[in-house]
């Protein structure tokens, strides 16, 4: 997966400019639980629990699933680099819609891959091969995390643009110190100053 790699990079890159890592956990998620179910719901539709029994509903469900994450993403577009992170998912989606449910991939990049230009499941995939018929091809995924690196995949440029808000969010974040007025402070700091101010 292309983005834990963007992940460990911007904690790295906080660390090491002296950023805080504690400071990550005073950040407060707005929708939390629609993004997190989202991606649970992904899980199961790319499994053998639900990929093998869609059937054509497959691509519809995976549409939908992919709006609600991006729904979530835009709830929280006012923390540092979640307006870079959902213009990446945006752009992912929207190519997904305009190719009928799932995303096209380059065949040269799936030969690259896995030694032949095939898509190696009998499930309900994400993917589509590119073909003559593919709409906006250069924005599917045509580029490769190749083996023997972990979670070795193919990927697009709407992936690497989400990385690299992941990396921003993190940096800017552990340099912050201090939750960001927009978001709600923790719950244990509301319950300090009642407990200092009285009622």
């Amino acid at each position: 997966m292309l983005l834990l790699y963007f992940v460990v990079a911007g904690l790295l890159l906080g660390a090491v400019t002296r950023g805080r890592f504690a400071a990550l956990a005073d950040v407060r998620f707005r929708w939390w639980a629609l993004a997190l179910g989202g991606m649970a719901f992904q899980v199961l539709l790319f499994g053998d629990a639900l990929g093998s029994r869609v059937g054509a509903a497959g691509p519809a469900l995976y549409v939908l699933s992919t709006a609600v994450v991006l729904a979530a993403l835009l709830r929280n577009v006012r923390l540092a680099g979640f307006p870079i992170i959902a213009l990446g998912a945006s752009i992912n989606l929207a190519v997904i819609v305009a190719n009928g449910g799932q995303m096209p991939a380059e065949p040269n990049a799936f030969a690259a891959l896995n030694g032949l230009p095939i898509i190696p499941t009998a499930l309900f995939s994400n993917s589509i091969l590119a073909g003559s018929h593919t709409v906006l091809p250069f924005l599917g995924d045509v580029m490769v995390l190749p083996r023997p690196l972990p979670f070795a995949n193919v990927f697009s440029i709407g992936d690497v643009i989400i990385g690299l808000g992941a990396m921003v969010f993190i940096v800017r974040t552990m340099h912050a110190g201090r939750v960001a007025p927009d978001v709600a402070p923790p719950l244990s700091a509301g319950l300090g100053q009642a407990g200092v101010n009285g009622p």
